[in-house]
């Protein structure tokens, strides 16, 4: 009887937990789509959607493909309570194509691209020096072509 209540509470966290997951992904879905795509503008929205809950000092990464010929923008949009975040476009050898820096930020970043190439965005929050709250929020990588 203890190992089946035992499974039952293991159970019961994991569903909850995968609950608070999935909420907190549309959450995020919804504010990129909504504050962030608009932006693209006049590029069109790949439709691919990458984002992450992040916090101060925290990094993601994204591995994108472009194709030759193509006209893109690239895009980084993060929620207010982060403030501006740091990014950079960098290729397949680790050279940095841009970067934005949140005390000089640059949201978006237009390109052509000579040759299909793979290329990765790598974003991070700035650590806010001796804070007792962290703040989590939203940061959505977006691409956009010119059709």
């Amino acid at each position: 009887m203890y190992i089946a209540r035992t499974n039952f509470a293991k159970t019961l966290l994991a569903s909850a937990f995968l609950l608070i997951t999935f909420s907190v992904n549309a959450q995020c879905r919804s504010f990129a789509k909504n504050k962030c795509v608009p932006d693209l503008a006049p590029y069109k929205f790949n439709e691919s959607f990458n984002a992450a809950q992040l916090a101060p000092g925290e990094e993601a990464e994204v591995n994108l493909t472009f194709y030759s010929g193509q006209e893109y923008r690239v895009m980084v949009c993060s929620h207010p309570i982060l403030g501006e975040v740091n990014w950079k476009l960098v290729d397949e050898n680790n050279k940095i194509l841009f970067e934005s820096l949140a005390d000089d930020p640059k949201h978006s970043f237009d390109l052509k691209a000579g040759s299909t190439s793979a290329m990765k965005v790598v974003v991070w929050v700035p650590s806010r020096g001796n804070t007792s709250m962290v703040h989590v929020g939203c940061v959505a990588i977006l691409v956009g072509f010119k059709e």
